[in-house]
């Protein structure tokens, strides 16, 4: 049978406040354990968190029997086999990793070749390996990354739509059938779904405002879309679908001219959670 797994991301878990507070590193296991999250996503490979850094979650991960998802930002087979290396070491609770391409040039003939190489590390590592459409990167553009797929038939992807949109900019609803469709192209093809909700303009939205109702609207229906082809591709199976929550802190999160966030990004992510949640049971009942 199908299940559906939420995740929240450890960098969402940071403020990046004026007063510089955070939670401590065992609250926020706790915090995500007590929510009823079923794993944490990690990125790797930033400088804020280098791959050789992931080793000191292990053991909150074995305490409160969270799995793992990372996302690695690789610049070449060193960086991918960082990552696979780190995936290893949760002993067989990462369950794949979501990688964002730091490569030049974009070219697709290129970065398929390069794209190809890292998959193969992933196969012979016996970890997944997904790619994920991401700005400032080699996904950073939603049309070249259909290209990279049609070049990589074997590719899956991760969704994460926020990214596109305001690399798109698509500005008035609904959308134009073309521009749907490429969208359906990329959900066809996806794996596992980030959480986040964006206008044209903003990365981050609040979800809970008014006047981003009719985005909030246009994601929860992507979301519907891409869980719905998640499944028909998974029928038959007792495969688990991953759907992160990953709320960023700022600038990520819009603040106000006192350097504090204006809502709270932890229930904000509760009720994503709650949403998707939502979705994926009424998807589970039988069609009339």
């Amino acid at each position: 049978m199908l299940s559906l797994d939420i995740f929240q991301s450890w960098w969402a878990m940071g403020f990046l406040r004026p007063d510089g507070y955070e939670w401590t590193t065992e609250e926020r296991f706790e915090m995500i354990s007590k929510a009823g999250y079923r794993g944490v996503c990690f990125d790797a490979g930033l400088s804020y968190m280098p791959y050789e850094s992931l080793s000191d979650y292990v053991k909150y991960c074995e305490q409160y029997d969270l799995d793992v998802v990372i996302n690695a930002f690789p610049r070449n087979q060193a960086d991918v086999a960082s990552a696979l290396k780190q995936a290893k070491m949760f002993n067989g609770r990462c369950r794949f990793i979501s990688i964002i391409g730091y490569i030049v040039p974009w070219n697709v003939d290129e970065v398929a070749n390069i794209t190809r190489q890292w998959l193969k590390q992933g196969q012979e590592s016996q970890v997944p390996i997904f790619v994920e459409g991401h700005r400032n990167c080699m996904t950073n553009d939603l049309l070249f990354t259909l290209q990279l797929m049609d070049a990589v038939p074997e590719l899956m992807m991760t969704a994460d739509l926020s990214h596109f949109m305001v690399n798109q900019e698509w500005v008035f609803l609904p959308l134009e059938d073309h521009q749907q469709a490429l969208i359906s192209r990329y959900l066809e093809r996806s794996e596992c779904f980030q959480g986040r909700i964006a206008s044209p303009e903003q990365i981050q939205i609040q979800p809970s405002f008014p006047q981003h109702e009719k985005w909030v609207k246009l994601f929860h229906n992507w979301w519907i879309e891409g869980l719905t082809s998640w499944r028909r591709r998974h029928f038959g199976t007792s495969d688990r679908c991953v759907f992160l929550c990953e709320l960023g802190p700022p600038p990520y999160a819009i603040t106000g001219s006192d350097g504090y966030e204006l809502t709270s990004r932890w229930d904000e992510a509760l009720q994503i959670k709650a949403t998707v949640e939502s979705i994926w049971s009424e998807l589970e009942k039988p069609s009339q």
